[in-house]
């Protein structure tokens, strides 16, 4: 019976050393996640049949938004019809550059899909993959069809040039 009890024990602690060992050999990664791109547009607004469009444009390339969902700089990540073809009541669309080159950069929001559930207010933020806020706001779309200016800035060696952030309409979707 001491015998028995002498190697449970030594198996007992053989496994320890074996299972502690083995967090050694493949320790845990880091949780954190790169983010998609250099600088993250975020677009929300009110659940429910409202489709708000997020345009998006740097310099002179061709805008990016619903139906042009990637270009040179931009990407849309996703076209949000409102609670059309979604699993969920929340209403968001994103988009991400794909570096930070000098230029021009134009945020706009588009109510495409407002009819009679108007004003809609898009909480709209802008922020660089360090995590540095550009500017976070609310647009407020009072019409159907209505395209708004959430922010205009220009970016030169991959920072924001101070005193050139506005919210001065150009219309960068059309008709």
């Amino acid at each position: 019976m001491l015998k028995l009890d002498a190697l449970f024990n030594f198996l007992g602690v053989l496994i320890f050393f074996i299972v502690a060992l083995i967090a050694q050999v493949n320790p845990p990664t880091d949780p954190r996640i790169d983010p998609p791109g250099n600088l993250i547009v975020s677009a929300t607004w009110p659940s429910g049949k409202i489709d708000v469009d997020l345009w998006v444009r740097h310099g002179r390339e061709p805008a990016v938004g619903y139906s042009n969902k990637s270009g040179k700089t931009w990407s849309l990540l996703r076209d949000d019809l409102g609670d059309a073809n979604d699993g969920t009541p929340l209403n968001y669309e994103h988009a991400i550059s794909r570096g930070l080159p000098d230029g021009e950069y134009i945020i706009n929001l588009r109510c495409y899909g407002c009819a009679g559930k108007v004003p809609v207010p898009v909480a709209t933020e802008v922020r660089l993959a360090d995590g540095t806020l550009v500017w976070s706001g609310t647009v407020t779309l009072v019409s159907d069809k209505q395209e708004k200016t959430a922010l205009r800035f220009v970016m030169r060696g991959g920072k924001v040039v101070v005193g050139s952030q506005s919210h001065v309409f150009r219309e960068i979707r059309g008709k």
